[in-house]
This record gives structure tokens, sequence and C-alpha cells, in this order.
């Protein structure tokens, strides 16, 4: 705290508030580490893993249910991409594989498109809406 005459100009504690304590800014970076890992077919997949670590240790800290939701499409998006890819690789022997993974990265396209414009909207991406 720092005393000026009369007046008094305090200062919060930067610990508690910035950059990476806005639930918004959180999740747009987990949005965009998600996706780097995704875009480059793997070759960053520890942002992809980053982003699920970051998901699953900021879940608790927010307060807005609308980021939890986010939270969810991704873990949900993930988890589930990752049982189809395993599963189009084990099909490639019969060729029925080609066409899981090909499904699957649509799909997983299709989910971050829509889920990162809900987030620039602020709305849920489990809004039957859009």
């Amino acid at each position: 705290m720092i005393f000026q005459g009369d007046n008094t100009v305090s200062f919060s504690d930067s610990s508690s508030s910035g950059f990476f304590s806005n639930p918004k800014t959180i999740t747009k970076i987990v949005y965009i580490l998600f996706a780097l890992g995704f875009i480059t077919s793997g070759f960053f997949w520890p942002s992809t893993l980053l982003s699920v670590v970051i998901i699953y240790n900021k879940r608790g800290e927010l307060g807005n249910a609308m980021y939890v939701e986010h939270f969810d499409w991704l873990l949900y998006t993930f988890w589930l991409s990752l049982f189809l890819i395993t599963l189009g690789l084990i099909l490639t022997f019969i060729y029925i594989g080609y066409l899981v993974i090909l499904l699957t990265v649509v799909w997983v396209m299709y989910r971050l498109v829509k889920g990162f414009s809900c987030l620039c909207d602020e709305i849920s991406p489990y809004n039957t809406n859009t």
C-alpha cells in the first residue's frame, strides 16, 4: 500500500489476478493448445496433452458453468477421438480403418471450430441453437 497525502492507493496481489486467472483466457489457451497438436497431425502432441492437463487442473477453479461446459466439451472430444483413432488404426488392416480415421478427423475439427466460436460468443457449446 502506498500513502500519498490523504489519498490511499492500494495494489492487489498480482498472484491472485492476472492474465491466467481469467477463465475465458484459460479456455482460449486450452482450445489453441488442443488444436495445435491436432492440426499438426500429432507432431505437437504434447500441446494437446498439456491442454488436457490444464483442463483437469483448472476445472475446479472456474466459477462460471459455461467455461466448465467448454472444458467438458474438450475432454469428451479428446477421449472419444483417442478411442476412435486407436480403433481406426487397428481396423486399417481391413481397410475400413482409414474411413474411421478420416471421419474422426472431420468430427474433431467440427468440435474445435464450434467450441471456439461458442466461446467467442460466450455461450455453451452444448447450445442447440447454433
